[in-house]
């Protein structure tokens, strides 16, 4: 607050005098204005702070899903890769084909073997037909 000891008045903008205590009644009002101000910012980054812990909490759980697919997902290649590498060593080795052979031989290696074999119009024919042009029909 002013005191009024040895002060007549406070120039105002204008350059004209302002009485005390119409300059702390002003002092008083701006006071005021400027403490409602200060509480409005504090409760604006209040909730800009729960906003923000929010959207940290989304991103966090967001991210612990993303992890968790990833490790699922590496765990179905590793397991799709020891299938593909077992697979690969029993053909290798001679073992037991993985399908077995009934005798009858399919539609796709009758083509596979005409197509060999050099037989014209192979590619237009149907199973009896590739079956007598090789022979075995």
């Amino acid at each position: 607050m002013v005191s009024a000891t040895g002060l007549s008045g406070i120039r105002n903008a204008q350059g004209g005098t302002v009485s005390t205590k119409k300059a702390e009644k002003e002092a008083e009002r701006l006071l005021v204005a400027a403490r409602a101000a200060v509480d409005e910012a504090e409760r604006a980054v209040k909730k800009l702070d729960k906003r923000s812990r929010k959207t940290a909490e989304e991103l966090s759980a967001r991210l612990e899903q993303a992890a968790k697919d990833a490790k699922k997902a590496v765990k179905r290649t590793e397991k799709t890769a020891r299938a593909a590498a077992a697979q690969a060593d029993a053909v290798s080795s001679g073992g037991v084909a993985a399908t077995p052979s009934s005798g009858i031989p399919t539609f796709h290696g009758l083509r596979d073997r005409a197509k060999a074999q050099g037989i014209q119009g192979y590619s237009r024919m149907n199973k009896a037909q590739l079956l007598h042009a090789l022979g075995e029909g």
